[in-house]
């Protein structure tokens, strides 16, 4: 008897607490409905992932999940459209953030030091590189009317890694 009213009471306990939670904070979970056909359900992510997700990506929507060999990828549209995906590892930690997005939205730094030396390029692409205990990593995608760069910008110091000619 003892069993089946502990089990009652946290049943109630924990269904109040998650309706609770989701009334006041509806927008997270908006952006979970939007889930494709090839994704992963929500209640096969681990909660860890989803919980981190939640918290370190407020503004993201048309989530979509999927379960990799190494644990959870989730892709989304971030904040000022940028296409995002951030890796989590099968035991629902984070492991990195790739965030893309266009020139506008680059920060004014990152962008006078690669504007300074590659004045006649135009950034094409930036992709900008999240990880735990690392610092920002910046990939800025440049191009002109021969050349394809790819410049690495972290830590204030800038290098290229990789190039390429264009063939016509």
């Amino acid at each position: 008897m003892k069993n089946v009213i502990l089990t009652s009471i946290t049943v109630v306990l924990l269904y109040g607490a998650a309706t609770a939670q989701q009334a006041s904070r509806p927008a997270l979970t908006d952006n979970l409905h939007s889930l494709h056909m090839n994704s992963l359900p929500i209640n096969k992510v681990h909660v860890k992932a989803m919980r981190d997700f939640l918290k370190r990506d407020k503004e993201a929507s048309n989530a979509e999940w999927m379960l990799i060999e190494t644990g959870y990828v989730v892709k989304y549209t971030g904040k000022n459209n940028s296409r995002c995906r951030t890796v989590y590892n099968s035991r629902g930690a984070f492991a990195y953030t790739i965030r893309q997005y266009h020139e506008n939205v680059m920060p004014r730094d990152v962008r006078g030091m690669v504007k300074s030396q590659y004045y006649d390029y135009a950034i094409t692409l930036i992709e900008e590189i999240e990880a735990r205990m690392k610092p920002l990593v910046y990939v800025v995608h440049l191009e002109d009317a021969t050349t394809l760069k790819n410049v690495r910008v972290c830590e204030k110091e800038m290098e290229v890694v990789e190039e390429y000619k264009k063939t016509f």
